[in-house]
């Protein structure tokens, strides 16, 4: 199995929110509840895919520090690995400054609780929920394979490392007072997920959002993860779980339990302001 986010580790509304390199919507420190998002001057990042992985939704549980005041944005990480020309595996080219238009939805939902059912642990009762178009990146083109550090998919970032994805930030911008501990979520169609997939491509073309993933990063630096070593997403393919049936395919739900260090360094990245 050929999970890109260890590749990497290795290697409603009309509008977007859009910043390069990957950077959250700019706050001061004393108006971030919490922040995952990678380090300012990050130029890719691990990810998943929704169609890589199977899913239509993945997030995390957070704890939101000094939560007095009405969240103004939400902010995530993704991770295009999309070519404007042939792919990320075989080859790529891309006119610098090219985007593609994602509908992406941010759900938040209340606190987890354990159905004593299924045993699975679920968030609580949807908060809101946000779609906005946004105009998603390229990754830029391939470099020649040149017998060392470049194989002929990957492209020379800023940090003059290869990459063969590109971080971005797109937010969510709302007025909401929220409660302490949240879950939230991102959701995007690609060709076989998301809450309405939309089929196989017609010859010649893709579906860009089929190389769209969602940023993780190695920690909270503000803010709690209310469950370590874990996040929430609803595959549909058990082999991507931590196994051990304390993950429930197909529904959005804890994945994590089994071990302690399932999940680990692997934070879903997001940051909520006030500003």
């Amino acid at each position: 199995m050929k999970r890109r986010f260890l590749m990497l580790a290795l290697a409603g509304l009309t509008g977007a929110t859009l910043l390069i390199p990957a950077a959250a919507h700019a706050a001061t420190p004393s108006s971030v509840l919490y922040d995952s998002t990678p380090v300012k001057g990050t130029v890719s990042a691990p990810s998943v895919g929704a169609e890589a992985y199977s899913f239509s939704q993945v997030g995390n549980e957070v704890i939101l520090r000094n939560h007095t005041a009405a969240v103004r944005h939400v902010s995530v990480t993704m991770v295009s690995w999309a070519c404007q020309h042939g792919n990320w595996n075989a080859g790529c080219t891309t006119t610098p400054g090219t985007t593609f238009t994602a509908p992406i939805t941010l759900n938040l939902y209340r606190h987890s609780r354990t159905d004593q059912t299924t045993g699975a642990v679920v968030p609580g009762r949807r908060i809101l929920s946000i779609t906005r178009n946004f105009r998603i990146h390229y990754r830029p083109s391939s470099l020649p394979a040149d017998g060392g550090d470049y194989d002929g998919t990957t492209y020379k970032g800023r940090d003059g490392q290869p990459h063969h994805g590109l971080a971005q930030t797109i937010a969510f911008p709302m007025n909401v007072k929220l409660p302490s501990d949240v879950v939230w979520t991102v959701s995007y169609n690609t060709s076989h997920h998301g809450p309405k997939p939309l089929g196989d491509a017609a010859p010649g073309t893709v579906h860009q959002t089929d190389n769209l993933n969602v940023g993780l990063t190695p920690k909270a630096r503000v803010g709690l993860d209310r469950l370590p070593h874990s996040i929430f997403w609803d595959t549909t393919y058990a082999p991507f779980t931590c196994g051990g049936g304390f993950q429930t395919t197909g529904l959005l739900n804890r994945d994590g339990a089994c071990t302690t260090g399932a999940w680990d360094g692997m934070v879903p990245a997001a940051q909520f302001s006030t500003k």
